[in-house]
Order: C-alpha cells, then sequence, then structure tokens
C-alpha cells in the first residue's frame, strides 16, 4: 500500500474515531458483535502484526456473526499511534456503514479479507445464541 492510500486510511480511521464509530480492542469488538444492533461493527480490521491466536478467534467470530473482516497493511504501533493511543490495538470495528464501505473502497479489492471456519456443528458462542 502506497503512503497515499496508507494516508487516506487513516484519515477515514480518524475520522470515524472522532464521530465515536469505532470499537478497540479484540474483547470490545466481540462484545460489539455479540450485542448487535446500531453498535455492531460493519467492518473488523486486524492488523498484520496481530498474533495468530487473536487473527483466528477474531476470524471464527466475524463468521459467526456474518461481519467482513480484512488485514490492515499497518502494525498495532503504528495504528495506534495514528489514532493517537497510547497502547498497541490488534483489533478495531467500524460501526458506521458509511465509514465502513469508504474504508474497504481504500483497502480496495486486492486487500486480503480472512474468513474464520467454523467446525461442523460448532456454533462459536457457548450459549448458541446468535443475536444480528
Amino acid at each position: 500500500m502506497d503512503n497515499i492510500t496508507t494516508r487516506r486510511l487513516c484519515g477515514m480511521l480518524g475520522f470515524a474515531m472522532r464521530a465515536g464509530k469505532l470499537v478497540i480492542g479484540t474483547e470490545q469488538v466481540i462484545v460489539a458483535m455479540r450485542k448487535g444492533g446500531d453498535g455492531k461493527p460493519k467492518t473488523v480490521l486486524v492488523t498484520h502484526t496481530a498474533s495468530d491466536a487473536t487473527k483466528e478467534k477474531i476470524g471464527f467470530k466475524c463468521q459467526y456473526y456474518e461481519v467482513p473482516l480484512f488485514v490492515l497493511p499497518l502494525s498495532g504501533e503504528e495504528l495506534g499511534h495514528r489514532l493517537g493511543k497510547t497502547y498497541s490495538p490488534a483489533v478495531i470495528g467500524v460501526t458506521d456503514e458509511r465509514f465502513s464501505d469508504e474504508i474497504r473502497k481504500i483497502l480496495g479489492p486486492d486487500t486480503i479479507a480472512m474468513k474464520g471456519s467454523l467446525p461442523d456443528g460448532e456454533t462459536g458462542e457457548q450459549d448458541g445464541n446468535k443475536n444480528k
């Protein structure tokens, strides 16, 4: 991803954050997906430096809740710095459809979309409830 595209992506993520349309952190994103409603992420973004366990966990949840998942061309440190955070988030969720659409356009069709896979008969949730 070139420098201009990275700046556009970070700018759009900054706008979404200031508008209160980002959920930051793996567990927070999972909780938002579980709750559903207006706060449910429309797109989930994971940094390329996230651990394999985090990628697998969020991949399963995104597939279960039918939320698109994209790998960001940024490290957690870069993402945290660009969002003005003192920590390195691995996962963020975009809860607004317009911001989500624009971010997907910026990332382009060549961006790797990860999809989790659930073994037959497993729901991904302990109580078996699926909230959409």
